[in-house]
């Protein structure tokens, strides 16, 4: 949509442009009724507004550098999270590997009495953490104090916390009590 935009403006500052040169569309009435100063202003303005819509459209038509960094909704509530893969190529499996095992590490009290999803939630907020960081801002932060590191890891790994809780919750509905082992 910005190309298209951009693609406009672009060409409407060209015509512009050529326009006020008089490389096409040639006056046929002289502007001789305006003093020769307003003329030059005229011109002046009609050309600064002709280089910037082009200035506009090659800023709208270029492709952005940034397209490839790592974006991070910071709505944590969305469900969906607009995460590229930049970070992803960096990690090797071996470091995936270490990062799914120190999760499941700290995890070890869910983990003893749900070990299957614990290493599901494990596997899907390693896959999270490596598509949004390279192992170096991954590094970078581990060293901030722990109220930052959350506030950074939350967006990032938060359907899988919910994913993980959901089943937990369904697990828990369906495990029999001891008084329905009771009856039995």
């Amino acid at each position: 949509m910005l190309f298209y935009l951009g693609l406009i403006c672009f060409v409407g500052g060209v015509y512009f442009l050529l326009v006020n040169l008089n490389l096409i569309h040639k006056k046929i009435k002289s502007d001789h009724d305006k003093p020769a100063e307003a003329r030059r202003i005229d011109n002046l303005l009609i050309r600064i507004f002709s280089v910037t819509l082009c200035l506009i459209g090659l800023y709208l038509i270029w492709p952005s550098k940034t397209a490839s960094v790592a974006v991070i909704s910071s709505n944590p509530s969305s469900n969906t999270q607009s995460i590229s893969t930049a970070g992803a190529e960096q990690w090797s499996e071996e470091l995936k590997e270490m990062l799914t095992k120190q999760c499941i590490d700290n995890g070890k009290k869910t983990a003893i009495e749900y070990p299957e999803l614990v290493n599901d939630y494990c596997k899907c907020a390693t896959e999270k953490i490596t598509q949004a960081m390279t192992p170096e801002d991954y590094t970078n932060w581990m060293e901030k104090p722990r109220e930052e590191q959350t506030a950074t890891i939350r967006p990032i790994i938060q359907t899988c916390a919910d994913i993980m809780t959901k089943l937990i919750e369904l697990t828990q509905t369906t495990k029999p009590t001891k008084e329905d082992l009771k009856t039995k």
